[in-house]
């Protein structure tokens, strides 16, 4: 080597000591001076103490905090910092000590320097701790087993002894499980979980069930909070919820991306607690930031309409907003229109609220706008429209966002928004015909889509190519493909989705006068795919009168029996502990999305329903069981099983021919129905005054030609809330609740009908075109009671209200069809759900001062999870500011007993059902014990509903929030949507067994009275 590089060795040496030195130099700077004080005086007082901890570690340290052994904890971390002043979570730790002795000034001191080490908030959770994997049912509700151990709090105390500490599990061989670690390496960092010591094959194989791979189990972890007070964020993506110190935060389940919830805290260490829930692995990720100088933030709208040839259509859109506080209201949000560029002349109006309103700390709802054309103009050129928009708050500053409405040209899908039945936004494709339809009235294919399809790639897999040329839609129907977001499998509030779409086109064509051809929501082809089929036949069987026809593509029955998505009780931990009322009342609570209970209903309707004969993502053998069920009421039924086919396809029998929903046989089949569908546009016979008994005039208005030569008709329903009825006939009252009720109707001759009811106590008959002569020119035979109509009683074309009054049939009074707070009806029936099929608020109580943050913080996470997973808007108001005009006008959520929640008394006082010092009664039974919770409807405003949440303590309460909890993505449904009834009592064991934990769950009677045979109570 020469001279000159040696010289550049050294050179390079001196240089590389120099910065060591720099930086040794920058850390003893780091050492604060008072911080070295307090070390050094702690040191002297403990002079003869010692620590007892063979390493001092994190994780020895966390181990005797958990147990508070506080005085050890302090030792050890005293002589840790004495040698080693640079580990900044041991200052955190130190201070978090000196806050639970109440040191206030030295905890200050160790929290200046633990953010000068560290930072104010720990960046990210480098160390998770998991225990798993336990079994887990399919419902929203399953124990946890951990609840034995005293719940995870208690349990996770163990988790730095993982050999000593024993947990069971029979997923695992040997039935043993125990703690283990899991590393996250950086702030971006997602963990993925997945139970590997788990002989997964061998179960599913000899099990039979797929279902046997969703889990369940516990991830916990640590973070340091060493600024005062602090607003801190925190966003979890893949889970539905987390909990920090045991409080409840909403998490990202469906992993947009952009949601930050707010929890203020106290310097020190924190525990986030997450329960998992996973099919295969569990993929999640968890981000921490203070909130800074943000006061909210504002998130672009998930669903925009479309203008078409530059006019507006579907014209409301939603901001969602985040209340980033943790302790301050969000006031007078208004969003404006700031500017335009392109597309018609716009003007914004904000809705809901006369154009203000408040959110709750760290909670997100949107904001409705409504988009208005300035000036109506039939010829507009289509360009897209470019909108900032300006959205002001009582806190922070004003921010803009950019939204585009993209125009779309005739004939081209194109996208609306709307209202739907609880005040959400969601959105739907739609294309016009290709060709004119008589009398300008066109019915409408209703096509609904499966799990993870968007509305307009629905809508656009209506196409064909014929010579070289792409045509979409249908030649004389409306194509309507309707979306909401989550996973509500098109039952519940998804069911009311479509039905509120179909209405919205039917009003949005008859506003427009450019658009030749109007939709008509009556006259209705229900279609769709997977997820979609299931849903063509859940609405044709509730909305019979409408349908023209059905096309069911590899459409399954029930969720419950669709591969391994939502089996009823199978694996779950609770049905070792569930009483079998308990299980037939939750059944009951879906029994009306079973589509086999409901085939006869499709009489007199023409079906098409097809399935690949290779699918195995829905089993031909669901579709031939509903060919089977169809053949043997007599409907009219084409089954096609292709070969060589799977689930989902583009080509047929040629190259884009139509594919999995478009294909000649398909199009065939719908455009036959659409070229006869008749045309109610001009009313009923009855009311133009004409004879009905000429069949010419009769076939004008019905789909049946020979009603008198069609044998019996069966109308058959679970629950009267959801549907219209068969041939006008609608049951609006059961004699038990929830349990299967059936009008068998003949028609002997044009004057005569005769009706055989099982379990029905109220029925109307309704103008139907499909019923010529009406029902109001007919002698009816009610089992054994006549009722002639021919005598002048009942106006022609009016409906008719017939009821059951001791044991005889008899015409009664209109209001029947209406609840109030002594009858139910169809539109406050139960079950739990319905309170959401509506526009609600939530109220929280505020008379228990020491409660009312809590009550908050409760009201929060619900209405989040509500927005998280259905896109709904869920107002918060407290007890004192929630004026009778805004509840009148809404259901209510009421969280909170009477001595919390100054509403909760006046819904007690309609059922029966009352707290105590004993603890709870219902009806004849009296449930005592600590930690109860009560779940229930009650009638509000007569036509409304109010679900109260409340406890005899704090944890009786949460436990009935827990019942809010939705399952794992893609049936991650909204709160309440499943198998929740009218009441649900919790007792202590409910965290531990699930539903094997209510003490008792049921319907109310039709008075909402108790009754026995409605529920499960054994007292």
């Amino acid at each position: 080597m020469n001279c000159c590089n040696l010289q550049f060795v050294h050179m390079i040496s001196l240089l590389v000591i120099g910065v060591l030195l720099h930086e040794g130099q920058s850390k003893k700077r780091d050492i604060l001076k008072a911080s070295v004080q307090l070390i050094e005086r702690e040191n002297k007082k403990l002079d003869s103490e010692s620590c007892n901890l063979k390493s001092i570690t994190d994780a020895s340290i966390a181990k005797l905090r958990l147990h508070d052994k506080n005085t050890q904890v302090m030792i050890c971390l005293i002589k840790l910092l004495s040698t080693d002043p640079e580990k900044g979570w041991a200052w955190s730790e130190l201070g978090h000590q000196y806050n639970i002795g109440k040191e206030k000034s030295k905890a200050t001191t160790c929290f200046k320097q633990a953010a000068k080490l560290n930072g104010k908030l720990s960046k990210f959770i480098d160390k998770w701790y998991f225990i798993g994997p336990f079994v887990i049912g399919k419902g929203e509700v399953d124990g946890d087993p951990l609840q034995w151990y005293g719940g995870i709090v208690n349990a996770s105390k163990e988790r730095y002894n993982r050999k000593k500490t024993t947990y069971y599990s029979e997923l695992v061989t040997g039935g043993e499980i125990h703690w283990k670690t899991i590393e996250q390496k950086s702030a971006n960092d997602r963990l993925q979980i997945m139970p590997n010591d788990v002989p997964w094959n061998e179960l599913v194989s000899s099990l039979g069930s797929f279902a046997i791979t969703e889990w369940q189990g516990w991830l916990v972890g640590e973070f340091a909070v060493n600024g005062k007070d602090e607003d801190v964020l925190i966003q979890c993506l893949g889970i539905h919820t987390i909990f920090i110190d045991e409080q409840f935060i909403a998490a990202d389940v469906y992993r947009r991306d952009q949601f930050w919830y707010g929890v203020s805290l106290a310097p020190g260490i924190h525990t986030v607690y997450i329960r998992l829930r996973s099919k295969g692995p569990q993929i999640l990720q968890c981000n921490l930031k203070l909130a800074g100088s943000s006061k909210y933030d504002v998130h672009p709208p998930s669903m925009i309409p479309h203008l078409v040839d530059g006019h507006v259509v579907g014209s409301v859109l939603a901001i969602p907003i985040t209340n980033l506080q943790t302790n301050k209201w969000l006031k007078n949000v208004r969003v404006t229109l700031l500017s335009q560029q392109g597309g018609p002349n716009l003007d914004v109006t904000q809705l809901r609220d006369r154009g203000s309103m408040s959110i709750a700390p760290g909670q997100t709802i949107p904001v409705v706008i409504s988009l208005q054309e300035v000036e109506s103009q039939e010829h507009i050129d289509c360009t897209d429209a470019v909108l900032t928009l300006k959205i002001s708050a009582s806190e922070g500053q004003n921010q803009e966002l950019p939204v585009t409405l993209k125009c779309r040209k005739r004939k081209e899908s194109f996208l609306f928004t709307f209202l739907d039945h609880d005040g959400s936004v969601q959105s739907a494709a739609a294309i016009e015909p290709l060709e004119n339809c008589p009398e300008g009235s066109c019915p409408v294919l209703l096509s609904l889509h499966g799990t993870g399809v968007e509305a307009q790639n629905q809508a656009d897999s209506y196409k064909r190519m014929e010579e070289g040329q792409w045509f979409f839609g249908l030649e004389k129907a409306w194509v309507l493909t309707p979306t909401r977001h989550g996973a509500h499998n098109w039952e519940g509030p998804g069911a009311l989705t479509p039905m509120t779409a179909l209405e919205t086109l039917q009003k949005i064509t008859e506003e427009m006068s450019w658009i030749p051809n109007k939709a008509d929501s009556r006259r209705v082809i229900f279609a769709g795919h997977s997820m979609g089929g299931h849903g063509a036949w859940h609405l044709a069987t509730h909305y019979p009168d409408r349908a023209l026809g059905v096309i069911s593509l590899a459409g399954w029955i029930k969720k419950e029996e669709y591969g391994d998505s939502n089996v009823f009780f199978r694996h779950d931990i609770s049905a070792s502990h569930t009483d079998p009322a308990v299980k037939a009342i939750m059944e009951a609570c879906i029994a009306e999305n079973d589509a086999d209970r409901h085939v006869s209903n499709l009489k007199g309707i023409p079906v098409l329903t097809r399935i690949g004969a290779q699918d195995r993502t829905v089993h031909p053998f669901y579709v031939r069981r509903m060919y089977r069920l169809l053949q043997e009421v007599g409907v009219n039924v084409t089954y096609t099983e292709l070969a060589g086919k799977e689930h989902w396809w583009w080509d047929t029998w040629t190259t884009n021919d139509g594919g999995a929903v478009n294909d000649p046989q398909l199009r065939n089949f719908a455009n036959q129905i659409a070229e006869d569908a008749p045309s109610y546009i001009s009313g009923s016979c009855d009311a133009e005054g004409l004879d009905c008994s000429q069949p010419d005039y009769a076939l004008k208005y019905s789909g049946i030609e020979n009603l008198e030569k069609s044998g019996k008709w069966t109308l058959t329903v679970v629950n009267p809330a959801f549907g219209e009825g068969l041939l006008g006939v609608r049951i609006l009252q059961q004699s038990v609740p929830f349990r299967t009720s059936k009008v068998e109707m003949e028609f002997p001759d044009r004057a005569h009908a005769e009706l055989r009811t099982v379990n029905v106590d109220r029925f109307s008959l309704n103008p139907s075109h499909r019923v010529q002569p009406s029902w109001s020119h007919r002698t009816i035979k009610v089992d054994e009671t006549i009722l002639d109509l021919e005598d002048g009683s009942v106006n022609a074309g009016a409906i008719i209200h017939v009821c059951k009054l001791k044991g005889k049939w008899q015409v009664c009074v209109e209001e029947t069809l209406l609840g109030s707070d002594q009858r139910r009806s169809p539109v406050n029936f139960g079950p739990a759900r319905r309170v959401a099929e509506h526009q609600f608020v939530i109220i929280y109580g505020t008379q228990d001062k020491s409660l009312s943050q809590s009550l908050l913080t409760m009201a929060v996470y619900i209405a989040n999870l509500f927005y998280l997973t259905s896109d709904t808007i869920a107002p918060i108001f407290d007890d004192e500011t929630l004026t009778e005009d805004k509840a009148d006008s809404h259901n209510l959520i009421v969280i909170g007993g009477p001595h919390q929640n100054q509403w909760t008394q006046r819904f007690l006082d309609k059922v029966p059902l009352s707290l105590g010092d004993s603890g709870i009664s219902l009806g004849d039974c009296t449930f005592s014990g600590p930690g109860l919770g009560a779940l229930f409807l009650a009638p509000h405003r007569g036509n409304g509903l109010a679900l109260v949440l409340l406890g005899t303590t704090t944890q009786g309460l949460e436990d009935t929030i827990r019942l809010a909890s939705p399952t794992i993505p893609p049936m991650t449904r909204s709160p309440f949507s499943n198998m929740i009834p009218d009441f649900v009592l919790t007792g202590r064991d409910f965290q531990a067994k699930g539903s094997g934990g209510y003490l008792c769950t049921g319907f109310w009677g039709n008075q909402w009275e108790f009754r026995r045979e409605l529920s499960s109570c054994a007292c």
